[in-house]
């Protein structure tokens, strides 16, 4: 009777999945398109249909997925009272704890588990390694991070799991290929985490998965052309695998095409399952390719789901600055510290960007001065030196600026030619203020201001005003007024003007005062130096077509009749 019940009861679960279509496999490929709720519906169906040990394990691992530790250890420990045999639910309860950031004590459990099973259980060694890697998140901070990973522990399992199908004549999976690609790239090591992703592409060449982690991998080492390539590839395969389009709209960011990047993470909304918190990240990333009225309409939808997560708070704030609302930034942003909510330096950020957008400069610099030290995504010093240059604190700007430059150098930006040239004119309008009786302080800060137009000219020698400038710089540094220091600056300011106007492309507007300037302080230098009158002549006459009335130029051509014994008065330079 017991055997007839057995058998009946195995039809019944047969039909119900034939019925359904209910497969763990199903499970896990809607749980890697970003569908959660679905695959709970699978996962719930099968252990109603069939409590097994292996199909509490799916479910709990559904919950992993979600970090929801309390439903996770329960189905868990549900499973293991339903089969104890059945090693995989003892794995998850102890994935709980790698994802919990304690991986050293997960560690031990994993080490007895692999004991128990003498290392020869597949299944149990693959989730075994998937969960030392599985947790971490590139480009999450270091504190999320810290111990929920061992790769290197990943790797070596899944070598075992390699040689162990090797003997018996069977290959690895894609599934293992991944798991060892990702460990890999937590080691960054780009290298043989495309080799694993390659090879797992082998035993599958419509991987989607494997091809969009490849090109992460790409995208993390700077080879766009290869990214861009990969996560097409991955969408023309199958344009309804959500995680493709999200990564193609971060790649898209990171080369400023904002709009297209918008349009993909809406793509991606559309694909995956519009949870809470999916439709919140999506908020995020649409933030981040400046689709601000986006962002706001999910945060608000977001909201209006029931989600449970502070950072609602963060993006009205921060699109409501972004948007030029900025009290009612403000105003969301104080919200959520009077909640209690623990602060974020983006929060001092986008304090510093409101008060600021409210022309409340002094509030914004206390706020940004805290973010600053801290903003690893954003340069703040850049716009805490354009406040104080703003409020004509030269000095305290050139500060902002060199920290800005030395920001960029961490970063492995470029630094360009108008960083050096706004820390030159920070010095040089510094120097410009200071007394000039002081013939030691006044010509060190021009040297200053001398030094980083240097640098802006090595980096671009063919922008007139950083050689006036800099002409002007050393007029400081020549405090005597007798070594004519600005003589070669002015000329390659004419020059470099010259060059511009033959380039019908340029940028730059040609200043008729400045080449004044330049003509009549090169027309004094000829006048006093080298004596050369033709040359003179020559440089007055241009500036004379500029600036008709000026006297100095007028009693140059126009001299008057002086008594014998006195002779004629050259004329003045322009003053240092």
């Amino acid at each position: 009777m017991m055997k007839m019940k057995s058998w009946l009861l195995g039809i019944g679960l047969l039909l119900t999945n034939l019925t359904f279509g209910q497969t763990i496999k199903d499970g896990l490929h809607l749980i890697d398109r970003h569908q959660p709720s679905r695959a709970k519906q699978v996962f719930e169906g099968l252990v109603s249909a069939a409590p097994t040990g292996e199909n509490y394990f799916y479910l709990g691992y559904y919950y992993l997925t979600q970090r929801d530790w309390d439903n996770a250890k329960a189905t868990f420990e549900k499973g293991k009272a339903a089969d104890p045999k059945n090693y995989l639910n003892q794995v998850g309860l102890a994935s709980i704890l790698v994802g919990q950031n304690n991986v050293s004590a997960a560690k031990v459990e994993f080490d007895r588990i692999l004991a128990d099973t003498k290392t020869k259980n597949i299944d149990v060694m693959y989730r075994i390694a998937e969960a030392y890697a599985m947790y971490y998140i590139l480009g999450k901070e270091d504190s999320f991070n810290a111990n929920n990973n061992d790769p290197g522990e990943a790797i070596r399992l899944i070598d075992l799991i390699q040689e162990r199908l090797v003997k018996d004549k069977k290959l690895p999976t894609v599934e293992h290929y991944i798991v060892k690609g990702d460990a890999y790239l937590i080691k960054n090591d780009g290298g043989n985490a495309v080799t694993a992703y390659e090879t797992g592409l082998m035993q599958d060449p419509r991987n989607i998965k494997a091809k969009v982690k490849i090109g992460t991998v790409y995208l993390r080492g700077k080879n766009y052309k290869e990214t861009q390539a990969r996560y097409k590839e991955a969408i023309d395969l199958d344009s309804n695998y959500a995680p493709a389009q999200r990564k193609y709209g971060e790649y898209l960011i990171i080369g400023g095409q904002y709009k297209n990047a918008s349009r993909y993470f809406r793509r991606y909304l559309e694909k995956a399952e519009a949870t809470p918190e999916v439709t919140l990240e999506t908020a995020k990333l649409l933030f981040l390719s400046k689709d601000y009225e986006g962002a706001m309409k999910f945060t608000d939808e977001a909201d209006k789901k029931g989600v449970k997560d502070n950072d609602i708070f963060r993006m009205r704030g921060y699109s409501n600055v972004e948007m030029g609302n900025f009290q009612q930034g403000i105003d969301n942003l104080d919200g959520m510290v009077k909640r209690g909510v623990k602060p974020f330096f983006m929060d001092d950020l986008y304090f510093g960007k409101g008060y600021q957008g409210l022309g409340k400069d002094s509030i914004a610099l206390m706020y940004l001065e805290k973010a600053a030290p801290l903003d690893t995504n954003n340069n703040v010093y850049s716009i805490i030196h354009d406040v104080r240059y703003k409020q004509k604190r030269y000095s305290d700007a050139a500060v902002a600026g060199v920290n800005s430059i030395q920001w960029k150098v961490k970063k492995a930006q470029t630094v360009g030619s108008g960083d050096y040239f706004k820390v030159a004119m920070d010095y040089y309008l510094t120097a410009a203020y200071i007394n000039k009786a002081d013939t030691v302080g006044r010509p060190a800060m021009a040297m200053r201001a001398d030094s980083m137009f240097a640098k802006a000219i090595e980096v671009n020698d063919k922008w007139p005003p950083f050689y006036i400038n800099r002409a002007r710089a050393n007029n400081f540094i020549d405090f005597t007024g007798t070594k004519w220091l600005g003589a070669p600056w002015y000329e390659k300011f004419i020059a470099a003007v010259e060059t511009q106007k033959a380039e019908k492309s340029s940028q730059y507007k040609e200043d008729k005062n400045q080449l004044f300037e330049a003509y009549k302080f090169l027309g004094g230098y000829q006048l006093s130096v080298t004596k050369d009158e033709a040359k003179v002549r020559e440089l007055f006459t241009k500036a004379q077509e500029i600036k008709p009335e000026d006297p100095d130029i007028k009693a140059y051509f126009n001299p008057t009749p002086a008594p014998a014994a006195a002779a004629p008065a050259a004329p003045a330079a322009p003053k240092k």
